[in-house]
Protein backbone atom coordinates (compact mmCIF):
# COMPACT_ATOMS: atom_id res chain seq x y z
CA UNK A 1 0.00 0.00 0.00
CA UNK A 2 3.18 2.50 0.68
CA UNK A 3 4.51 1.80 -2.63
CA UNK A 4 1.32 2.56 -4.28
CA UNK A 5 0.90 5.57 -1.85
CA UNK A 6 4.78 6.47 -3.02
CA UNK A 7 4.06 6.23 -6.78
CA UNK A 8 0.64 8.14 -6.21
CA UNK A 9 -1.13 5.63 -8.22
CA UNK A 10 -4.45 7.07 -8.61
CA UNK A 11 -2.41 10.52 -10.75
CA UNK A 12 -0.68 7.62 -12.38
CA UNK A 13 -4.04 6.03 -13.41
CA UNK A 14 -5.43 8.90 -14.25
CA UNK A 15 -2.49 9.88 -16.71
CA UNK A 16 -3.38 6.64 -18.36
CA UNK A 17 -6.84 7.39 -18.84
CA UNK A 18 -5.67 10.61 -20.45
CA UNK A 19 -4.11 9.19 -23.11
CA UNK A 20 -6.70 6.64 -23.74
CA UNK A 21 -8.67 9.70 -24.30
CA UNK A 22 -6.59 11.27 -26.24
CA UNK A 23 -7.13 8.17 -28.71
CA UNK A 24 -10.80 8.28 -28.66
CA UNK A 25 -10.89 12.26 -28.92
CA UNK A 26 -8.94 11.66 -32.19
CA UNK A 27 -11.54 9.01 -33.03
CA UNK A 28 -8.54 6.20 -32.90
CA UNK A 29 -8.79 2.57 -31.37
CA UNK A 30 -7.11 3.01 -28.41
CA UNK A 31 -2.70 2.09 -28.16
CA UNK A 32 -3.21 -0.04 -24.79
CA UNK A 33 0.73 -0.79 -24.27
CA UNK A 34 1.07 3.16 -24.74
CA UNK A 35 -1.45 3.97 -21.49
CA UNK A 36 0.48 1.22 -19.61
CA UNK A 37 3.92 2.80 -20.70
CA UNK A 38 2.31 6.58 -18.94
CA UNK A 39 1.38 4.54 -15.88
CA UNK A 40 4.33 3.33 -15.00
CA UNK A 41 6.05 6.76 -16.64
CA UNK A 42 4.44 8.88 -13.98
CA UNK A 43 4.51 6.06 -11.37
CA UNK A 44 8.77 6.14 -11.84
CA UNK A 45 8.46 10.37 -11.74
CA UNK A 46 6.38 10.11 -8.67
CA UNK A 47 8.33 7.81 -6.89
CA UNK A 48 11.71 9.95 -7.74
CA UNK A 49 10.38 13.05 -6.69
CA UNK A 50 9.83 11.57 -3.34
CA UNK A 51 13.23 10.10 -3.06
CA UNK A 52 14.92 13.47 -4.03
CA UNK A 53 12.57 15.55 -2.12
CA UNK A 54 12.97 13.20 1.15
CA UNK A 55 14.02 15.97 3.83
CA UNK A 56 11.95 18.49 1.89
CA UNK A 57 8.84 16.73 2.45
CA UNK A 58 9.42 16.01 6.36
CA UNK A 59 8.37 19.72 6.71
CA UNK A 60 5.87 20.14 3.79
CA UNK A 61 4.43 16.37 3.53
CA UNK A 62 5.77 14.67 6.62
CA UNK A 63 2.41 12.35 6.33
CA UNK A 64 4.31 10.59 3.01
CA UNK A 65 5.68 7.27 2.77
CA UNK A 66 9.69 8.06 2.92
CA UNK A 67 9.43 10.80 5.86
CA UNK A 68 6.93 9.13 7.73
CA UNK A 69 8.72 6.00 7.57
CA UNK A 70 6.39 3.43 6.00
CA UNK A 71 8.63 2.67 3.42
CA UNK A 72 12.83 2.88 3.20
CA UNK A 73 14.78 4.59 0.83
CA UNK A 74 16.46 1.63 -0.57
CA UNK A 75 13.03 0.12 -1.66
CA UNK A 76 11.87 3.37 -3.33
CA UNK A 77 14.51 3.51 -4.99
CA UNK A 78 13.81 -0.10 -6.35
CA UNK A 79 10.34 0.36 -7.32
CA UNK A 80 10.98 3.72 -9.42
CA UNK A 81 13.31 1.51 -11.19
CA UNK A 82 11.17 -1.31 -11.75
CA UNK A 83 8.85 1.62 -12.93
CA UNK A 84 11.05 3.36 -15.17
CA UNK A 85 12.38 -0.25 -17.01
CA UNK A 86 8.30 -1.01 -17.35
CA UNK A 87 7.24 2.30 -18.70
CA UNK A 88 10.32 1.63 -21.70
CA UNK A 89 9.35 -1.65 -22.01
CA UNK A 90 5.40 -1.08 -22.60
CA UNK A 91 6.52 1.97 -24.34
CA UNK A 92 8.80 -0.09 -27.11
CA UNK A 93 6.92 1.35 -29.98
CA UNK A 94 8.39 4.74 -28.94
CA UNK A 95 10.78 3.40 -26.20
CA UNK A 96 12.76 6.77 -27.27
CA UNK A 97 10.81 9.12 -26.12
CA UNK A 98 9.32 7.47 -22.44
CA UNK A 99 13.56 6.77 -22.30
CA UNK A 100 13.90 10.86 -22.88
CA UNK A 101 11.13 11.75 -20.69
CA UNK A 102 12.15 9.42 -18.33
CA UNK A 103 15.43 11.64 -18.52
CA UNK A 104 13.44 14.88 -18.47
CA UNK A 105 11.72 13.20 -15.06
CA UNK A 106 14.92 12.70 -13.22
CA UNK A 107 16.63 15.64 -14.71
CA UNK A 108 13.61 17.50 -13.22
CA UNK A 109 13.39 15.97 -9.74
CA UNK A 110 17.18 16.13 -9.45
CA UNK A 111 18.00 20.02 -10.74
CA UNK A 112 15.23 21.89 -12.37
CA UNK A 113 13.28 22.09 -9.84
CA UNK A 114 15.58 24.28 -7.85
CA UNK A 115 15.46 27.02 -11.12
CA UNK A 116 12.97 29.10 -10.45
CA UNK A 117 9.52 28.64 -13.32
CA UNK A 118 11.99 25.83 -15.65
CA UNK A 119 10.77 23.30 -13.08
CA UNK A 120 7.18 24.30 -13.65
CA UNK A 121 7.50 24.23 -17.35
CA UNK A 122 9.10 20.66 -17.34
CA UNK A 123 5.85 19.26 -15.33
CA UNK A 124 3.55 21.03 -17.53
CA UNK A 125 5.57 19.36 -20.65
CA UNK A 126 5.42 16.00 -18.79
CA UNK A 127 1.48 16.30 -17.75
CA UNK A 128 0.60 16.72 -22.15
CA UNK A 129 2.91 13.69 -23.13
CA UNK A 130 -0.13 11.43 -22.46
CA UNK A 131 -1.88 13.55 -25.51
CA UNK A 132 1.47 13.63 -27.43
CA UNK A 133 1.58 10.04 -27.94
CA UNK A 134 -1.42 9.61 -29.93
CA UNK A 135 -0.85 12.61 -31.92
CA UNK A 136 3.02 10.94 -32.79
CA UNK A 137 1.07 7.56 -33.27
CA UNK A 138 -1.65 8.90 -35.79
CA UNK A 139 -0.10 11.34 -37.35
CA UNK A 140 -1.49 15.28 -38.29
CA UNK A 141 -3.17 17.49 -38.10
CA UNK A 142 -4.66 16.65 -35.10
CA UNK A 143 -6.16 19.95 -33.71
CA UNK A 144 -8.47 18.86 -31.40
CA UNK A 145 -5.39 17.30 -29.65
CA UNK A 146 -3.39 20.39 -29.89
CA UNK A 147 -5.68 22.74 -28.16
CA UNK A 148 -6.49 19.99 -25.53
CA UNK A 149 -2.51 20.07 -24.85
CA UNK A 150 -2.40 23.64 -24.63
CA UNK A 151 -5.31 23.37 -21.97
CA UNK A 152 -3.52 20.76 -20.22
CA UNK A 153 -0.01 22.66 -20.39
CA UNK A 154 -1.25 26.25 -19.36
CA UNK A 155 -3.51 24.78 -16.09
CA UNK A 156 -0.75 22.54 -15.04
CA UNK A 157 1.87 25.76 -14.99
CA UNK A 158 -1.00 27.29 -12.88
CA UNK A 159 -1.34 24.80 -10.76
CA UNK A 160 2.38 23.79 -10.51
CA UNK A 161 3.21 27.41 -9.58
CA UNK A 162 0.37 27.42 -6.98
CA UNK A 163 1.96 24.35 -5.06
CA UNK A 164 5.41 26.92 -4.92
CA UNK A 165 3.38 28.65 -2.98
CA UNK A 166 2.13 26.53 -0.89
CA UNK A 167 5.50 24.93 -0.16
CA UNK A 168 7.16 27.97 0.45
CA UNK A 169 8.20 27.46 3.94
CA UNK A 170 9.52 24.13 3.35
CA UNK A 171 11.09 25.55 -0.02
CA UNK A 172 13.20 27.92 1.90
CA UNK A 173 14.07 26.25 4.40
CA UNK A 174 16.08 23.99 2.20
CA UNK A 175 17.34 26.44 0.15
CA UNK A 176 15.63 26.49 -2.82
CA UNK A 177 14.90 29.49 -5.41
CA UNK A 178 11.26 28.88 -6.49
CA UNK A 179 9.62 31.18 -8.50
CA UNK A 180 7.01 32.66 -4.78
CA UNK A 181 11.04 32.59 -3.26
CA UNK A 182 12.50 34.70 -5.80
CA UNK A 183 10.18 37.06 -6.87
CA UNK A 184 7.71 36.85 -3.87
CA UNK A 185 4.30 34.65 -3.57
CA UNK A 186 1.95 37.65 -4.65
CA UNK A 187 3.84 37.98 -7.82
CA UNK A 188 4.44 34.36 -8.70
CA UNK A 189 0.07 34.45 -8.33
CA UNK A 190 0.04 37.31 -11.19
CA UNK A 191 1.53 34.47 -13.34
CA UNK A 192 -0.98 31.94 -12.41
CA UNK A 193 -3.37 34.73 -12.96
CA UNK A 194 -2.26 35.32 -16.71
CA UNK A 195 -2.17 31.26 -17.23
CA UNK A 196 -5.76 30.75 -16.41
CA UNK A 197 -6.49 33.94 -18.41
CA UNK A 198 -4.84 32.68 -21.18
CA UNK A 199 -6.06 29.07 -21.58
CA UNK A 200 -9.62 30.86 -21.24
CA UNK A 201 -8.82 32.90 -24.16
CA UNK A 202 -8.21 29.58 -25.58
CA UNK A 203 -11.15 28.00 -25.12
CA UNK A 204 -13.00 30.76 -25.64
CA UNK A 205 -11.73 31.10 -29.63
CA UNK A 206 -11.69 27.08 -29.96
CA UNK A 207 -14.07 25.56 -27.45
CA UNK A 208 -16.49 27.87 -26.27
CA UNK A 209 -18.32 24.82 -24.39
CA UNK A 210 -15.27 24.32 -22.69
CA UNK A 211 -14.99 27.86 -21.82
CA UNK A 212 -18.30 27.90 -19.78
CA UNK A 213 -17.22 24.67 -18.22
CA UNK A 214 -14.21 25.68 -16.65
CA UNK A 215 -14.80 29.79 -15.84
CA UNK A 216 -16.28 29.41 -12.69
CA UNK A 217 -13.61 27.22 -11.35
CA UNK A 218 -10.61 29.32 -12.31
CA UNK A 219 -13.02 31.96 -11.15
CA UNK A 220 -13.35 30.37 -7.82
CA UNK A 221 -9.65 29.24 -8.07
CA UNK A 222 -8.29 33.04 -8.34
CA UNK A 223 -11.05 34.72 -5.73
CA UNK A 224 -9.30 31.53 -3.29
CA UNK A 225 -5.80 32.74 -4.24
CA UNK A 226 -6.63 36.44 -3.45
CA UNK A 227 -7.51 35.20 0.37
CA UNK A 228 -4.70 33.17 0.71
CA UNK A 229 -6.19 29.75 0.44
CA UNK A 230 -4.08 28.38 -1.72
CA UNK A 231 -4.66 24.51 -0.90
CA UNK A 232 -8.62 25.69 -2.06
CA UNK A 233 -7.18 27.62 -5.19
CA UNK A 234 -4.89 24.61 -6.08
CA UNK A 235 -8.05 22.50 -6.19
CA UNK A 236 -10.14 24.48 -8.28
CA UNK A 237 -7.48 24.49 -10.96
CA UNK A 238 -7.47 20.10 -10.51
CA UNK A 239 -11.47 20.80 -10.60
CA UNK A 240 -11.09 22.79 -14.00
CA UNK A 241 -9.08 20.52 -15.79
CA UNK A 242 -11.05 17.51 -14.92
CA UNK A 243 -14.40 19.54 -16.58
CA UNK A 244 -12.48 20.66 -19.00
CA UNK A 245 -11.35 16.77 -20.10
CA UNK A 246 -14.97 15.77 -19.52
CA UNK A 247 -16.74 18.65 -21.79
CA UNK A 248 -13.82 18.30 -24.52
CA UNK A 249 -15.09 15.05 -24.77
CA UNK A 250 -18.77 15.90 -24.82
CA UNK A 251 -17.92 18.36 -27.52
CA UNK A 252 -15.07 16.70 -29.65
CA UNK A 253 -15.45 16.87 -33.13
Amino acid sequence: MSILQLCRVWNSLFAAGVCAYAYIIAGHAVYIEATAAIFFLLSFANAHNDIVDFNVDKINRPDRPLPSGKISLKTAKIAAAVCLFLAIAFGFKFAWLFAIVGALCFVYNKYLKRFPLVGNFAVALLVTTPIAIPILDIGLPQLELFNLMFFAFTLTLAREITKDIEDIEGDRAMGLRTLPILINAQFSLILVFLCEIQCLVQLAMFKLPVFFAVLPCLLLSAFFACKKKIKLSQNMIKIAMVLGLVFFYIYHT
